[in-house]
């Protein structure tokens, strides 16, 4: 079977881009290992159209019923490789293959990991990338977040609802991220400060127990019940050789023969969202770049299909 389209990733990009294709009554799929995306980390959203005041959580939901709407459902496997033979656009799962006419990449990113000792051991068993959705598994204990800027402050302040301590380890020397945000972590009790602090191990047996820091040559550490990882975020694009910045977001651009947005290097494979180039990294800007992605995909199989059999 060889599909008219075929959406890589369920964040808000992709869901709407879903949307969109089933309006058209495409017949497509939207495959993606897990949904919401970083939509589903946010303990607040408070600046997408509509949604006075809401929670990445309860926003995917709405998402979620509105797929229902129109009865598409996500395939959730793992993407190992996009490539196009000829004119057609080969997925590779780890399940699966599947072919289409056009592809829309909305992957979106994932959390960088710190790669010390004891990290992979204890995933899911006190290490953690995501307070929104795993903060109330440590309600009254001793928690510490890696990493500054505004996710770590962010998760920290989300933590100290639950926590009855929350460490807040910066390898910088200075706190970083917005001041308001700086304001509310320095002036929470419950929260705990320490700058020019790298993470060197975590430890335990068979749950998180510690984790060792280096600062000012010294090494310490800290008993913890869990470990939050907010050190930042890497585009999730290896799966595709399309061209890329040095940053590894897919390089978009609008077609000067067509007038099609949200174009990659490779025809027929397009891409919005924060997997892509695009400054702003936001959940309306996502769904609004994949609305662009999804009307220029429909032009370019609209034209295949008047010049070619889809075989």
């Amino acid at each position: 079977m060889i599909y008219n389209l075929i959406i890589l990733g369920a964040g808000p990009g992709g869901m709407t881009a879903a949307i969109y294709a089933a309006r058209r009554k495409l017949k497509f799929l939207i495959v993606s290992l897990d949904v919401g995306g970083q939509m589903s980390w946010s303990s607040e959203v408070a600046n997408y159209p509509g949604t006075t005041h809401s929670t990445g959580i309860e926003l995917t939901k709405n998402f979620q019923e509105h797929l229902k709407e129109y009865n598409i459902k996500v395939k959730q496997e793992e993407i190992i490789k996009l490539s196009k033979k000829g004119k057609i656009c080969i997925v590779k799962t780890k399940k699966n293959v599947y072919q289409s006419k056009a592809v829309i990449i909305a992957s979106g990113k994932s959390p960088r990991k710190l790669n010390v000792p004891g990290e992979d051991k204890f995933v899911g068993k006190g290490v953690n990338y995501c307070a929104t959705c795993d903060a109330p598994f440590y309600k009254n204990k001793v928690v510490a977040v890696v990493g500054g800027g505004n996710a770590g402050l962010e998760a920290v302040l989300f933590l100290a609802k639950y926590a009855k301590k929350v460490y807040l380890l910066e390898l910088n020397l200075k706190l970083g991220g917005e001041p308001y945000l700086k304001d509310k972590v320095l002036q929470n009790k419950k929260i705990a400060v320490i700058t020019g602090a790298k993470t060197t191990e975590i430890i335990g047996d068979n749950y998180v127990a510690g984790l060792k820091y280096e600062q000012a040559g010294k090494e310490k550490t800290l008993n913890v019940g869990g470990v939050f990882v907010e050190v930042g975020l890497v585009t999730k694009a290896d799966f595709t050789d399309v061209k890329k910045n040095k940053w590894g977001e897919i390089m978009i651009f609008r077609s000067t023969k067509t007038n099609e947005e949200n174009m990659t290097s490779v025809p027929g494979i397009f891409a919005a969202g924060d997997v892509t180039d695009i400054p702003a990294k936001q959940i309306v800007v996502a769904a609004g770049e994949s609305c662009k992605a999804a009307l220029a995909a429909f032009d370019y199989i609209y034209r295949f299909d008047k010049t070619h059999d889809g075989k």
